[in-house]
């Protein structure tokens, strides 16, 4: 009888300790389910403090008179300043942080014309099957995260992204939103693939003319009107796969011949931000009066960012690059910091705002060609010589 009773005693303690066990783990993992959604939600509560943008038209349609062709243009791109969003999933800090569809969403509500996304791939290895694209955060090679989320709270569903652009871009003004896809893999086909057809299927109705596909068009050079309501489609790389190849208008690179890509570190804020790039300063203006160009900071890890958000995302004052006419300036719209409202403080009249008219270039005419001056007009004479001696008098 005593052997039955320890039996069932042993029986029950077991049970017991797993039963602690598992209330033990739920509760671990709903504290950690609770510290993401908290974290992202106090993250997210800076976009209530916005100043809110007037989404104004473009002036005169876009038109201008051009005084050395006596008629009506069309402004192009590059004569614009555009609002620009660096990392727009991410609506805290930089270092092994969350991702949410809400930060991608508040950024375009706020005013935001140019967003960006970084492609990576879930799955065994790239070339795999069951290899998927999705949207994260990248560094040094590896989808970053805050440690102990759930693997749908590490990355989002790049069709998601897509679908969220569809349906609130345009609500509120129709100027060219600027997709920059950052590719974090190497050159892929089955993966790229599968971007061009997600593309393809949520936002094909806003892919610009097939004239400016292939990016055999300077992105500046591209008239506003043709833009009006558009996607314009950015990577980091030209694509191996041929209908992405066939989509994207433009490559933004340091190399690139249609949209030029400067990356600047602390050094560089410190010196005098993009202008260190220039021998002086009316280069850049000639620079950015001719190509469409953008600059983004680069971005240091912080681990104490874990308990600390944000503290790894300031932004910098980037009045010079106004000054210079430079379009499209990245910032980190998850930190309202005094750089950041200095900058939403230049769109307060909209997310494409048309440059001061010292720093926009107005095509024209080729200049005639000289006439020649006869009077240094010669014939041809036809000479003998002998032995190295020649007679000019023939």
């Amino acid at each position: 009888m005593e052997i039955i009773t320890i039996i069932v005693l042993s029986i029950f303690g077991a049970f017991l300790i797993a039963m602690i066990l598992f209330v033990s783990i739920k509760l671990n993992k709903n504290e950690k389910d609770a510290i993401y959604l908290n974290r992202t939600q106090k993250c997210l509560a800076v976009y209530d403090n916005y100043p809110k943008i007037n989404q104004t038209p473009i002036p005169n349609g876009g038109k201008y008179f051009n005084t050395f062709f006596n008629t009506e243009k069309y402004y192009g791109l590059r004569d614009f300043f555009y609002a620009a969003s660096y990392k727009s999933y991410l609506p805290c800090g930089y270092t092994n942080d969350v991702v949410s569809y809400n930060a991608l969403k508040n950024v375009l509500l706020q005013g935001a014309r140019v967003i960006n996304l970084d492609i990576f791939y879930k799955g065994p290895f790239p070339f795999a099957d069951e290899s998927s694209i999705i949207v994260g955060n990248i560094i040094d090679g590896q989808l970053s995260y805050l440690e102990g989320t759930k693997e749908s709270q590490q990355y989002l569903q790049f069709a998601n992204c897509l679908q969220i652009i569809n349906d609130i871009a345009w609500k509120k003004t129709d100027a060219p939103l600027f997709l920059y896809i950052n590719l974090e893999f190497d050159a892929n086909s089955k993966l790229e693939y599968q971007v061009s057809s997600q593309l393809q299927k949520y936002c094909s109705q806003y892919f610009l003319d097939k004239y400016y596909s292939f990016q055999r068009v300077n992105i500046g050079d591209i008239p506003v009107n043709q833009a009006k309501n558009k996607l314009i489609i950015l990577t980091n790389r030209k694509p191996v796969d041929g209908l992405l190849n066939e989509i994207t208008n433009g490559l933004m690179t340091s190399q690139s011949t249609n949209l030029i890509l400067y990356t600047i570190d602390k050094q560089d804020i410190d010196s005098g931000g993009v202008t260190t790039h220039f021998a002086k300063k009316q280069d850049a203006i000639e620079t950015c009066q001719f190509n469409l160009v953008a600059v983004m900071k680069k971005e240091e890890p912080n681990p104490d960012n874990k308990f600390n958000p944000k503290i790894d995302s300031s932004n910098y004052d980037s009045s010079n690059h106004f000054d210079i006419g430079l379009s499209i300036t990245f910032m980190n719209w998850q930190v309202l910091d005094e750089p950041m409202q200095q900058y939403l403080e230049k769109f307060k009249d909209g997310g494409m705002i048309l440059k001061p008219q010292n720093l926009i270039y107005q095509p024209r005419p080729k200049p005639p060609a000289l006439l020649r001056n006869k009077k240094f007009d010669y014939k041809n004479r036809t000479v003998t010589g002998l032995g190295g001696f020649y007679n000019f008098n023939t």
